[in-house]
């Protein structure tokens, strides 16, 4: 039961007869068969006859997959570069088991230049007839994904504008890109949903298509959710949502990594646990709730309920006159006295209060002579071993059950207890500096140093790994991998490593171990950070989900919905189409869905936050990852925010330009590490990878001096 993919019936399955039409009308797809039944073996023999043996994709086409209605888009099983017969006789059984009706579509591996996705018609918008595209260099299984941002454009009659990222095609390639798909809706109909890639050549191959479904929201409908969702969310007196804190390394979790982080921010989880044994008294009607929402996919830290962490019957609260006046202040800032949030009875109580705030400060001076010792001597220590031990494990020996139970085990261990004590050395630091201030790292989280040992042969990959393995990239994300799992990544970081930098430096002070032990207590979280995310992969493989688990919370994990895995896949991508201001305010939810400022010219001047001394001019090279980096060099990087997996990259730059983060962040810390200036909280929608700019490292100004023809 094996039929070419040009001759594939409607029998075959959405996606395989969709891509038959096109191939059989003389369009770019990569051509391959289709198996109909339950016999691998009839596929493997296929394989060498029709297509010699090269890599494959092997990809579901299920009769509900790729309809009008409903896309089922990541609902089914996909294996890539497959290169073997054992490897292609699993991956048939595979996606066949993942698929009622339908059929396994085997099509060639092509080496992608960049791939990515066309919209003819754009679902972020409701009005006018624009197209999308969306792309990212390489195989295209990231942004399909939801783990990158992509590069975007939006495509009018006569226009062509990038909306976000920097530029991975060109205009002449978009405009080809637009032929091809005005030729598909000429041959398949309506809307479509396109997958491309790009080799060598200039001309786009077709990878799926399907049409654009009944039942995709628009982001303005979800614009209109989010508003109508934080009217119910916000204050009588006002609130007001930041982007710092957890914003700064996580910018769009899956829903997975959401609902463990958002535990570690309730009283329930670590931020519970840092404010009690701080000697605070919390407000317990915050309950299980946290301190941050998730608007438009994105975490923000809300202003009116973060002050009850303090005192339940103390008045404290953030000025939003102020904040409004100047939104700055909204990053890390500080609560005020106001008589009129009182609660009844707030005078009866307040000697009480009181009494528990002069405690809070013979706490605070007990623990700042006491607890950095006893973090690293027993604290620490009884942490490691815990994970240690359970690391030894074999999880494919365990039940779905057991691994449901090793999951909330490990939650309790790592987010309810441990975070809260790495959290107590973070509130230390910020207790003991407020400005950029330079110290040396300790030697645990000297990522520029090791690596460099290891690029000189003095420290071999295994070693590397060993200490660094349970690190990577965007390493907030539980779906990202660690480089653990893929070594030879952590290898090329360190080859791409600049030249140390001589930096100037202060004496080195008692206070600097508080600065020190925040990086280290957040090396030692992601220690059980990497544990929580091999036993979530185990209950993958367990469930037979295919890397989707990411899409659902631990409390799902029971009763895996595959229908809410593909929705929510699907408006995780809407989401990160929408503009989101860093800082919003309850009485101007409009600003969700509002056009950002547009891209600055030469002249103009940002005033951002000084995070690293300084001043450097540089071309800026603009990237949402730092396998966008390459290998270049000079450049002034600008980015979201920065986690150790940019440190090759920032050690090749003059400048950094982070558009979330304060003095006391990762990207800040490493900056004056590598002698880098830098600062923080400016738009980088603003910035075009190309533009020359001035860092100003002391006063936390940008200044854009013009364009420069070529990117650096």
């Amino acid at each position: 039961m094996i039929v070419p993919l040009g001759d594939a019936p409607p029998e075959a399955g959405g996606k395989a007869y969709q891509l038959g039409r096109l191939l059989r009308a003389g369009e770019k797809v990569p051509d391959g068969f289709c198996l109909l039944d339950d016999q691998p073996e009839d596929g493997v023999a296929a394989w060498r006859q029709l297509l010699a043996g090269q890599p494959v994709a092997v990809r579901s086409s299920a009769s509900r997959e790729d309809g009008a209605v409903e896309s089922f888009a990541g609902h089914f099983c996909t294996r890539l570069g497959i290169r073997d017969e054992p490897a292609l006789r699993a991956a048939l059984t595979a996606v066949r088991a993942s698929i009622g009706s339908g059929s396994v579509l085997v099509q060639p591996m092509l080496p992608a230049r960049v791939a990515g996705v066309y919209f003819t018609a754009d679902p972020t918008c409701t009005e006018g007839s624009a197209a999308r595209v969306e792309a990212t260099p390489g195989l295209g299984e990231q942004l399909v994904s939801g783990h990158i941002r992509p590069s975007a454009w939006r495509l009018e009659a006569q226009t062509i504008t990038l909306l976000d990222g920097s530029a991975c095609l060109s205009n002449e390639e978009i405009l080809r890109l637009r032929s091809a798909a005005q030729r598909a809706q000429a041959i398949l109909g309506g809307e479509l949903d396109l997958e491309f890639a790009f080799t060598e050549d200039c001309e786009p191959w077709i990878l799926q298509a399907r049409p654009i479904t009944a039942q995709a929201l628009s982001s303005q409908e979800l614009c209109r959710q989010q508003r109508e969702l934080l009217k119910h969310r916000s204050d009588p007196k006002g609130t007001v949502w930041s982007r710092y804190s957890v914003a700064e390394t996580l910018a769009h979790p899956t829903p997975m990594t959401w609902a463990i982080v958002d535990r570690m921010l309730s009283l329930r989880g670590a931020y519970g646990k840092l404010y009690r044994d701080l000697g605070y008294d919390p407000d317990p009607a915050l309950g299980s709730q946290g301190v941050a929402d998730l608007i438009c996919g994105r975490p923000y830290i809300n202003l009116s309920r973060e002050p009850r962490l303090y005192f339940k019957d103390f008045p404290f609260a953030y000025s939003m006159a102020k904040l409004k006046a100047d939104p700055r202040l909204a990053i890390y800032p500080t609560p005020e006295v106001d008589l009129s949030r009182a609660q009844p009875g707030f005078w009866t109580r307040l000697p009480s209060t009181f009494w528990k705030m002069f405690q809070v400060q013979t706490r605070l001076g007990q623990l700042r002579r006491d607890f950095a010792k006893q973090l690293r001597q027993r604290i620490a220590p009884d942490f490691l071993h815990k994970v240690e031990q359970k690391a030894a494990q074999d999880l494919g020996k365990l039940s779905p059950t057991q691994l449901r139970e090793r999951l909330e085990d490990l939650q309790k261990l790592v987010v309810d207890d441990f975070a809260g004590d790495t959290l107590k050395a973070s509130a230390f630091a910020h207790m003991v500096s407020r400005n950029p201030v330079f110290f040396r790292l300790d030697p645990q989280t000297d990522l520029a140093h090791l690596m460099r040992e290891t690029a000189g042969g003095r420290l071999s990959l295994e070693q590397l790994v060993q200490r660094m393995g349970h690190r990577g990239n965007g390493e907030m994300e539980l779906a990202n991998p660690r480089w653990r799992e893929d070594p030879e990544k952590l290898l090329a970081e360190a080859r791409g490593l600049g030249p140390a930098t001589a930096t100037p430096r202060t004496a080195d002070h008692p206070d600097h171990e508080w600065l020190r032990l925040r990086e280290l207590g957040r090396h030692w979280l992601m220690i059980g950070w990497a544990e929580i995310r091999r036993t979530l992969l185990a209950l993958d493989q367990a469930l037979q989900l295919d890397g989707k688990i990411f899409w659902l919370t631990p409390e799902e994990l029971a009763a895996p919905d595959l229908d809410l895995m593909a929705r929510r896949r699907r408006q995780h991508r809407l989401f990160q189409s929408i503009p989101c201001p860093a800082v919003l305010f309850s009485d101007d939810l409009e600003a969700i869905g509002r056009p950002l400022p547009a891209r600055a010219d030469a002249g103009e001047q940002r005033q951002g936050t000084a995070l690293s001394w300084g001043m450097a001019e540089g071309v800026a090279l603009v990237v949402d990852h730092p396998d966008q980096v390459g290998d270049q060099s000079g450049y002034v990087l600008v980015c979201p925010s920065t986690d150790p997996a940019y440190t090759a990259a920032m050690s090749r730059a003059c400048a950094l330009v982070v558009e979330t983060g304060g003095v006391l962040s990762h990207g800040a810390i490493v900056a004056r590490e590598l002698g880098l200036p830098a600062l923080a909280n400016v738009p980088i929608g603003l910035i075009r990878t190309g533009q020359r700019l001035r860092v100003d490292g002391q006063q936390g100004v940008l200044t854009w001096l013009g364009e420069q023809a070529t990117s650096p």
